[in-house]
């Protein structure tokens, strides 16, 4: 019922709003945009969207062409749908198409979009893509993580052979699979024993909740003027796993700043939290980065 009056008020909010807006500025011209339905003041065409958006846009396109737009609430979209567009938008022209419009909640997770995904481009942002594509998508790292990807399915399917006759959820169990491998490569075996193993079950239920709630509908995200009220309390929230993350992250981030000061040992390949920290540590290189960088690439890595 809570939930049903703050609906009802957020909607008469904006309603107020946009009869302000409409009555205190005038028609001024607009540029040309490319076709596409017609929606509800206020609401847009979010009414009209069903669960199978795959199958809607595709309709869509049919009726107004590879390229049209969408009103999601105050929210012009604009959605192509046709394989020569989407590589002239993501290869060609990628640079101007590069600052991409984040919900709150994936800012928030972010540190405010200090990662590769939803930082400026600018020299900064090439510098961050260029360590992470080097560090932990190059041939080289992926080709030393294999007996460990190895490993890590066999894992996954001894748990489903144990679970013969019960239902498995595969999602889920890809998904812990997935974050295992990530982990490992992002900081090996720093952190070992029943700490590790509690590190990393409270770090796991932690991203789950965290990728859970970057997929919820938030009303300020299509009404950016109600984003400081919180209204769903979507940041709040995700300020909450984020602080969760933090105190992990600055616990092996300590523990790595022992290490490379002789009072840790850890053998093996030098993992990317490891190459993140040396770089740190060279100051007025343009390769530096902070801390909150490194861990906005950290999150970013595990969603």
């Amino acid at each position: 019922m809570d939930q049903f009056y703050t609906t009802i008020l957020s909607v008469l909010v904006m309603f107020i709003i946009w009869c302000i807006k409409i009555f205190f500025n005038p028609a001024r011209e607009t540029p040309p945009l490319p076709p596409g339905p017609r929606g509800l003041p206020i609401l847009g065409y979010l009414p009209f969207l069903g669960k199978n958006l795959l199958h809607q846009f595709g309709d869509l396109a049919h009726q107004y062409g590879p390229i049209y737009k969408l009103y999601l609430g105050n929210k012009l979209c604009v959605v192509i749908n046709s394989p020569s567009l989407v590589k002239e938008v993501v290869r060609d022209q990628d640079s101007i198409f590069a600052d991409r419009d984040a919900n709150i909640a994936a800012l928030t997770a972010t540190y405010g979009g200090k990662d590769i995904a939803f930082s400026p481009h600018n020299s900064q942002w090439r510098a961050m893509r260029k360590k992470f594509v080097r560090e932990v998508l190059s041939s080289s790292s992926l080709q030393a993580s294999y007996n460990l990807r190895k490993d890590e399915i066999r894992k996954a399917i001894r748990n489903v052979y144990n679970e013969i006759g019960k239902p498995v959820h595969v999602g889920e169990l890809s998904f812990r699979t997935e974050l295992n491998v990530v982990m490992n490569m992002l900081w090996g075996g720093i952190v070992e024993g029943e700490e590790g193993q509690r590190v990393r079950e409270e770090f796991r239920e932690t991203v789950i909740k965290l990728v859970d709630l970057l997929g919820k509908p938030n009303v300020a995200d299509f009404y950016p003027v109600l984003a400081r009220f919180d209204i769903q309390g979507v940041k709040k929230e995700m300020e909450g796993y984020l602080q969760t993350l933090d105190r992990i992250f600055d616990d092996v981030i300590g523990k790595y700043r022992k290490m490379l000061s002789g009072e840790i040992k850890k053998e093996g390949k030098k993992d990317f939290l490891q190459f993140l920290l040396e770089l740190k540590e060279k100051e007025g290189s343009e390769m530096s980065m902070s801390l909150t960088q490194i861990k906005a690439l950290f999150v970013v890595s595990l969603v």
